[in-house]
């Protein structure tokens, strides 16, 4: 008996190692976790652009870690207006982008965040709305 709470005990306290974006990204710096974030932001929307939503969430996926290193290490506000931009498309279901895209003023708020912040030195082009 004493085994197996002895067992538990290590099993719980071996849990609690630390976070899942420790290690090398830790010594990243607020414009490199912020660059490196923007890379993955990029690529979603050209998938977005590309209607290859599953591919859209991958990229958002991938850059949560460097989002979440930004928002960690940097004062400013917009690192966390990206981080929550970053983690509602990334938690958006592929199936559910096109309309989400057309009625959600939560993706039209993290689409505004996204394209100011992480702005390539080429247009992106805006969807037409109708009137």
């Amino acid at each position: 008996m004493k085994m197996l709470a002895a067992l538990a005990l290590f099993a719980l306290l071996a849990g609690c190692g630390g976070s899942s974006d420790s290690g090398s990204g830790s010594s990243m710096t607020s414009k490199e976790a912020e660059a490196k974030t923007c890379v993955e932001v990029r690529a979603g929307i050209a998938d977005f652009n590309s209607e290859n939503y599953a591919g859209t969430v991958s990229h958002f996926a991938k850059a949560k870690t460097t989002a979440k290193i930004y928002a960690r290490v940097s004062q400013e506000p917009k690192a966390d207006a990206l981080l929550d931009a970053v983690e509602y498309y990334a938690n958006l279901a592929p199936d559910d982008y096109p309309e989400a895209a057309r009625t959600s003023e939560s993706f039209a708020r993290s689409k505004a965040v996204t394209l100011t912040q992480c702005a390539s030195d080429s247009p992106v082009e805006a969807p037409t709305q109708s009137t």
